[in-house]
């Protein structure tokens, strides 16, 4: 078997565990998408491998799946009392007693289709989980969780922003800001990356992209937040664009273009994204506002810090971290985080290499991490972020979007 048949397998494999777990917890249909895309896995698969052991093996675990999938999806056919209570992939919506939250054969198929790819979560992500950024989060706040929370205040002409766009260099919040606003507005969070959104399946991405939006506005107010969203909507009429992607950013357009959503229940999408300049004019007069999320200032690395050592014994005092924060300037908060791993396994390392852990049974006293340390990890931990990129974000920004 080669390295690609073994992955294509394995992959199935564990796309049918998937099936069994969804099965047993009563999400049957997500249990359901999940048999079918494992039989479907193996019999490509089967194109590939002509072991005969191994084909007849996988044979007979695609009748398994497909028959399961059947039966579930006769049971689910069935009278009303005999479908499970809990539907899947949506949080926060099992009872089924309010009008309002029912929904019909057709919906459910849009909330099957999308179960599988885009990751719909209600997040527990607070603003105080993010050190510094003040004017980011007001601006996110007054873009996003206001028109939520406050709908009778954004009538008439003044109207909530539909889109809202994040940029900035990597690592600096943007996506914890998307699941804190989400949090602080009690809206259903739908989370699709790029990889989710493309399919090599003719039309698959337009169709999952339709749903997506169909069920945001079935599930309103809701929050879509599109991260990386530069790698579906780079400038079209470029030499490497193919068909199949002028084609998904065409129904991004249409799609956020006639963006609608029950009366006092918005409907907003959030993008993010480390490369603005890629992204094609039309999609970005589509996000009205856009915000630049820079790296944190000194009393926000200071607290970064100290977000990131919770819980760890430490000597630091206050005044240290604000010294960390003086010696950390151009580091981005998940560089300052990688800082903190690396300084907060730094005694662990040493009992380690002192030959102290060998014994299982031999009780061990971990000492408190130092600024000593700190600094031994930041001439280890470089920040990823240049002079002639931030100066590059600095000018965007000027042109386009708003400090």
């Amino acid at each position: 078997m080669s390295s690609v048949d073994s992955k294509l397998y394995q992959y199935a494999v564990s796309t049918a565990k998937e099936a069994v777990l969804l099965d047993s917890q009563g999400k049957y249909h997500q249990a359901i998408n999940k048999y079918n895309r494992a039989a479907e896995i193996l019999i490509q698969f089967m194109k590939y491998n002509k072991n005969p052991q191994m084909r007849a093996l996988c044979q007979k675990n695609i009748e398994e799946y497909v028959e399961r999938a059947k039966i579930l999806k006769s049971q689910l056919g069935g009278p009303r009392s005999a479908r499970p209570s809990r539907r899947p992939g949506v949080s926060g919506d099992d009872d089924e007693s309010k009008g309002e939250t029912s929904v019909s054969s057709e919906e459910q198929e849009l909330i099957d289709m999308i179960s599988g790819t885009i990751v719909t979560e209600s997040p527990n992500v607070r603003w105080d989980d993010i050190a510094g950024l003040e004017n980011v989060k007001q601006a996110v706040r007054e873009a996003i969780v206001l028109p939520i929370a406050k709908p009778e205040l954004f009538t008439g002409a003044r109207r909530p922003w539909s889109g809202i766009l994040l940029f900035g260099p990597p690592g600096c919040g943007k996506t914890l800001l998307a699941k804190a606003a989400a949090t602080e507005c009690n809206a259903t969070f739908f989370s699709a990356s790029s990889a989710d959104l493309l399919s090599k399946w003719l039309g698959e991405s337009e169709k999952l992209i339709s749903s997506l939006f169909k069920v945001a506005r079935l599930k309103a107010p809701s929050l879509i937040f599109m991260d990386e969203i530069d790698s579906v909507a780079t400038k079209r009429g470029e030499g490497s664009e193919s068909g199949g992607e002028r084609r998904v950013k065409t129904q991004l357009l249409s799609e956020i273009q006639g963006l609608k959503s029950g009366r006092g229940k918005p409907l907003l999408v959030l993008g993010a994204t480390n490369r603005p300049w890629d992204i094609d004019n039309a999609m970005l007069s589509r996000f009205e506002k856009r915000v630049h999320v820079p790296l944190p200032d000194l009393k926000g690395r200071a607290g970064i810090f100290k977000i990131h050592t919770e819980g760890v014994d430490s000597a630091l005092t206050k005044e240290d971290f604000v010294e960390l924060g003086v010696r950390s300037e151009g580091y981005s908060g998940r560089d300052i985080a990688n800082v903190c791993r690396e300084v907060i396994m730094m005694p662990v390392r040493e009992l380690d290499m002192g030959g102290l852990l060998e014994d299982s049974d031999k009780e061990v006293k971990v000492r408190d991490i130092t600024v000593k340390d700190f600094k031994k990890a930041l001439k280890k931990v470089k920040p990823m972020t240049n002079a002639a990129l931030l100066k590059q974000y600095n000018a965007w920004a000027e042109e386009f979007g708003e400090f």
